[in-house]
């Protein structure tokens, strides 16, 4: 049954998708003629990937690893796989960025728009922990959310590249997810601690 449904939202997520590659160009004028300073101030801390990774894997990991190590490895797991999938796309599609001069001071080679990274880390770390951190998923899910806006807003990504990392992020991490509970059986099924 949670295969169908990951595989329905899979196709919806496509078909979304799909539809937004009519709106990147209109999308991103939009936002090249809105600039508001206090989002520019909150969405430059948001957007960066570093205080990504510290709000969605550091954090959770020091939290979930009191409860089990293999929690531990699946938020990181799931991490690297995302990761490692939005660069692979990245080399195949080779999409320039909405902005000209984004320089990356690492290699210039992921310097392409095609899909969001952001937005597919965050969103395949969002099962892991809507599910073992239930208390807060408001602010996993808002969280996730800016993520992949701010990217948007700052016209770092065209609206599909983000809608597309969101969509198959989700299902990355919805897929280890089960993965995770189908083979370390009934001890990992339990109600977490937190959620209580």
């Amino acid at each position: 049954m949670r295969k169908k449904k990951s595989i329905m939202f899979l196709l919806v997520g496509m078909i979304l998708f799909y539809i937004s590659t009519f709106f990147d160009k209109p999308v991103t004028l939009v936002f090249n003629n809105i600039k508001i300073p206090f989002l520019d101030f909150v969405l430059s801390i948001i957007t960066n990937f570093g205080v990504v990774a510290v709000v969605m894997l550091l954090i959770p990991v020091i939290i979930l690893y009191r409860q089990d190590r293999k929690l531990f490895q699946l938020l990181f797991l799931t991490f690297i796989v995302a990761f490692a999938f939005s660069f692979i796309v990245k080399l195949i599609i080779s999409r320039q960025r909405p902005i000209e001069n984004l320089y990356h001071p690492l290699i210039n080679i992921i310097n392409y728009s095609f899909p969001s990274t952001h937005s597919m880390v965050v969103f395949s770390l969002l099962p892991v922990l809507l599910m073992y951190l239930p208390k807060q998923k408001t602010f996993w899910a808002s969280f996730a959310f800016l993520v992949a806006f701010s990217r948007i807003y700052f016209d770092f990504h065209y609206l599909s590249d983000v809608v597309f990392g969101a969509v198959v992020g989700y299902f990355i991490g919805n897929f280890l997810l089960e993965f995770y509970i189908v083979n370390c059986g009934k001890k990992f099924n339990k109600q977490p601690q937190f959620a209580r």
